[in-house]
């Protein structure tokens, strides 16, 4: 809807699922009023090794998102939103260091394996990844980055399909352009294109594919990564400076509609050397 700004389809189509997964999430949240807040119990992490636990970051914020966008959709449509959704939504707990200065991918009382972090499927990446991305300041985001990404291994995160591309934009939120085109090119290098005809797997070691959340993520990292673009209900805008890769001359993304309205958007350096992101209207 906010690409499109089709009302018809949010109504027939959009709505009906995005109330039902408010409900959902309202009906999984419980407060805790010796702490003032709502938590998500019992719940299996993305970092998969890591089962009935206790408020799993990359849940918690999902389980926000969704209760935030089922307010503001039920506000197009007239319709009346529960009041528990966006209180549910303001007062879920977001676990930080106790300093505050990065988040924690867990509750600090989960004993959690943190090795499957490494592999690529711990929660703190995935908080960069567009269709999410939490607000915070710039501070903490290059805290989280220092903390919870930058350490793994680009090889063996490499290997898992489904870890690069929030990686590789995460870097990119942060202007790290050598680490974000690191990361990117693992696409391509980290074993998970089979051969005869480059079929994406999982991981580098096994046969499960085609990964669409591998191919994906690639998409990802060029229309919404390099670019900086984040779609907004103010439009489609520049919520972070575009990167180019060292040695890219310029990318291009052609002919995209956004609202009615066509167009290409570059990324190209200018005579300073500086990148900067233009767009022409068709």
């Amino acid at each position: 809807y906010l690409a499109t700004r089709d009302r018809d389809w949010l109504r027939a189509h959009g709505w009906p699922v995005i109330r039902e997964v408010a409900r959902f999430w309202a009906s999984r949240a419980t407060y805790d009023p010796s702490r003032q807040r709502y938590g998500i119990t019992h719940v299996n992490s993305v970092a998969e090794s890591n089962t009935d636990i206790a408020n799993d970051t990359f849940t918690n914020v999902s389980a926000a998102k969704a209760l935030s966008i089922a307010t503001a959709a039920a506000g197009v449509l007239g319709e009346r939103p529960d009041p528990l959704w966006s209180r549910i939504a303001r007062g879920l707990y977001i676990p930080l260091a106790p300093g505050g200065e990065h988040h924690l991918p867990f509750d600090p009382a989960v004993m959690a394996d943190r090795s499957d972090e490494d592999f690529g499927g711990g929660p703190m990446a995935l908080l960069f990844l567009p269709s999410l991305d939490l607000a915070m300041g710039t501070e903490l985001r290059r805290h989280d980055y220092e903390y919870g990404i930058r350490p793994s291994s680009v090889a063996r995160v490499g290997a898992a399909s489904m870890a690069i591309a929030p990686r590789s934009i995460a870097a990119d939120t942060i202007g790290a352009a050598a680490d974000a085109v690191a990361w990117f090119a693992t696409n391509f290098t980290g074993g998970t294109l089979k051969p005869p005809f480059n079929v994406r797997t999982e991981t580098a070691g096994n046969n499960v594919g085609y990964f669409l959340t591998g191919s994906g993520g690639y998409l990802q990292s060029l229309i919404y990564g390099f670019s900086g673009l984040r779609i907004r209900e103010a439009g489609l805008i520049e919520a972070y400076a575009p990167v180019l890769p060292p040695g890219w001359n310029s990318l291009t993304l052609r002919n995209l509609t956004f609202r009615g309205q066509r167009m290409d958007i570059r990324i190209a350096r200018d005579a300073a050397g500086v990148v900067r992101l233009t767009r022409r209207m068709h």
